[in-house]
């Protein structure tokens, strides 16, 4: 279970993934060693499963909103979606689709491809994709 200091430490580590522990430690008024730890506590628990960096590139990305069968398991069909090579991230969702693919790929050809691919499964009724056009980021 994480507590509001975990919360901060997971709040700056967002924003900078690679900021050094003693300026986090800094920021929150704490130890090094104290954010040292906790960070590999929430890893170690699952809660924080990875770092990442953002890149800026000339790349299409997209997100392609996917409507499956109703007696679809949709972790499964997530599962095959997050091998396609340019399929970043896969959400289960509520609303009007069920999975929602973080697509970034380096041509509108390779994207079509992609959607093509989704597409040909079975249990995928529909998809609907919309272009990213500009992209923001926190601090």
């Amino acid at each position: 279970m994480i507590d509001n200091l975990d919360k901060r430490i997971i709040d700056i580590l967002r924003k900078d993934s690679r900021c050094p522990f003693v300026d986090i430690a800094q920021q929150i008024g704490v130890s090094e060693g104290t954010v040292r730890s906790r960070v590999h506590r929430m890893m170690s628990e699952g809660t924080i499963k990875g770092f990442t960096i953002k890149t800026s590139s000339k790349n299409v990305k997209a997100l392609v909103e996917i409507c499956i069968d109703v007696n679809t398991d949709s972790q499964e069909i997530a599962d095959k979606l997050i091998q396609y090579d340019g399929i970043n991230e896969v959400f289960e969702v509520t609303g009007d689709q069920d999975l929602i693919a973080i697509v970034d790929v380096e041509s509108s050809q390779r994207l079509n491809d992609i959607i093509e691919s989704v597409r040909r499964n079975d249990n995928i009724i529909s998809t609907r994709t919309r272009l990213i056009l500009k992209e923001h980021y926190g601090e």
